[in-house]
C-alpha cells in the first residue's frame, strides 16, 4: 500500500497515505510515521504551510512511539529530507544554516534527537512561511534577536566567553559550550519536574559545566523520569554595574545562588506547605518575564544585553507565597537549586551601559 501511495499523484496520494495511517496496527506505528513524513513533504512542495504544521505535529507525536535505535535513523533521514525540500525554497543568505543544522542529528539520546529535529525543522519552516501573523504560528514564536544571533552566532559566543573569563574572572572549567543554545519555540508538552516549563523565547543560553559536579544527572533530564527537577529563572544585578556585577556573576558561575537582603515574602504563608511561612531564601520564578524585571545589563560589542540565570529546582523544597504569583523561594543549597545556564537577550529599550 505504501509503495502504491508513493507512485500515486495529487490529492489521491495524500488520501492513500491517510488510509495506511488509519489501518496501521504496528506497535510503534512505523508505517504511520513514514506516511506522515511523506504528507509533510507534499505540503512543503505545495507551500501549504498551515497543513504542514498540522501533519508535522502528528509526525512528532508518532516519533515518540518508535524504539530508540530505529528512531535515530528515521529522524536523521526525515530531517535531511525536510531540509532538502526547504532548502530549495530558501534564499542564499541562510543556506549556511542548513549545513550546520544537518549535523545536529548525529545524537544518540532519543529525546535529544527528537528535540533537535523539532526545533530545527520548526525554525526553518518559520523562516519560509509567508503567512506568519505577528511572528507566531501554532505556539511557535520567532524572535528577531534569535535571527540576529544565528547570523553571528560564533562572534557572540566568543564575546560572551571573553567577558566571562577576562572581565568576570570566571574559570573556564565552569563553562560548557555544549549547553549553548537559543530558544525560539515552545513545545506543546513542556513539563520539567512536574511543573510547566515556560521556555525563555528569544533568549540565548550559555552552558555552565554541571554534568560532573553533582554525580547523578537525572535532575537535568527532560523526559519526566524520577529525580527530574523543574526549570526556573533568577534575575539579578539590576542595581549593580561594573566590578560589583562582575563579581556577582563569578560567584554564581563558580558556586551557586545565595539569599539576598530583600526578603519581601518571608512572612507570607506558603501555598505549598499549609501552616508554614515562606521564610528567607533565594527568589526564583518559572516566568522569564518576571526574572527580566530584576535583570542586570551585560555590555557586549557596543550593545547591551539583559542577563538572567537559568536554574533547575528540586520541587520538594519550593515555597510559594500565598498571595504572590510566579514567585518561588528555596534555599541556595545544591540539593535544592542548581544554576546551569546563563541567559542573555539584547535589551529592548536600547539601554546604554556605562
Amino acid at each position: 500500500m505504501y509503495l502504491d501511495a508513493k507512485k500515486s499523484v495529487g490529492e489521491n496520494k495524500i488520501n492513500l497515505y491517510l488510509d495506511i495511517i488509519h489501518s496501521d496496527e504496528t506497535k510503534e506505528k512505523i508505517w504511520s510515521y513514514k506516511c506522515y513524513e511523506e504528507i509533510c513533504l507534499l505540503y512543503i512542495e505545495f507551500e501549504e504551510h498551515e497543513k504542514f504544521i498540522i501533519y508535522y505535529n502528528y509526525l512528532r507525536k508518532i516519533a515518540h512511539l518508535i524504539e530508540e535505535k530505529k528512531m535515530r535513523t528515521y529522524v536523521k533521514y526525515t530531517a535531511e529530507a525536510f531540509i532538502r525540500e526547504l532548502g530549495k525554497k530558501v534564499n542564499e543568505s541562510i543556506n549556511h544554516w542548513l549545513e550546520d543544522i544537518s549535523k545536529d542529528f548525529n545524537i544518540y539520546q532519543k529525546d535529544k534527537v527528537i528535540n533537535a529535529f523539532e526545533a530545527n525543522i520548526n525554525l526553518n519552516f518559520l523562516l519560509l512561511a509567508n503567512k506568519i501573523k505577528k511572528n507566531e504560528i501554532n505556539n511557535i514564536k520567532l524572535d528577531i534577536n534569535v535571527i540576529n544571533y544565528m547570523q553571528d552566532k560564533q562572534k557572540l559566543e566568543e564575546l560572551t566567553n571573553k567577558y566571562l573569563i577576562e572581565e568576570c574572572d570566571c574559570d573556564p572549567k565552569y563553562l560548557d559550550s555544549k549547553g549553548n543554545t537559543f530558544f525560539y519555540y515552545q513545545p506543546l508538552d513542556s513539563i520539567r519536574g512536574g511543573e510547566k516549563y515556560n521556555v525563555p523565547l528569544g533568549w540565548i543560553g550559555f552552558g555552565l559545566e554541571v554534568l560532573n559536579r553533582y554525580g547523578n544527572n537525572d535532575w537535568l533530564s527532560s523526559d519526566g523520569r524520577n529525580g527530574e527537577w523543574a526549570v526556573a529563572y533568577h534575575g539579578f544585578g539590576c542595581s549593580y554595574s561594573g566590578d560589583k556585577l562582575k563579581n556577582l556573576i563569578k560567584t554564581i558561575v563558580h558556586d551557586n545562588l545565595r539569599p539576598g537582603s530583600g526578603q519581601a515574602c518571608s512572612g507570607h504563608k506558603d501555598r505549598r506547605h499549609p501552616g508554614q511561612l515562606c521564610g528567607n531564601g533565594v527568589y526564583i520564578t518559572p516566568n522569564i518575564n518576571v526574572a527580566l524585571g530584576y535583570a542586570g545589563f551585560l555590555p557586549l560589542d557596543k550593545k547591551t544585553y539583559n542577563i538572567v540565570i537559568m536554574v533547575r529546582v528540586n520541587t520538594k523544597y519550593i515555597r510559594e507565597p500565598e498571595y504572590q504569583t510566579d514567585y518561588w523561594i528555596v534555599d541556595g543549597n545544591a540539593n535544592q537549586l542548581r544554576p546551569y545556564r546563563l541567559l542573555i537577550k539584547e535589551n529592548a529599550n536600547n539601554f546604554r551601559y556605562y
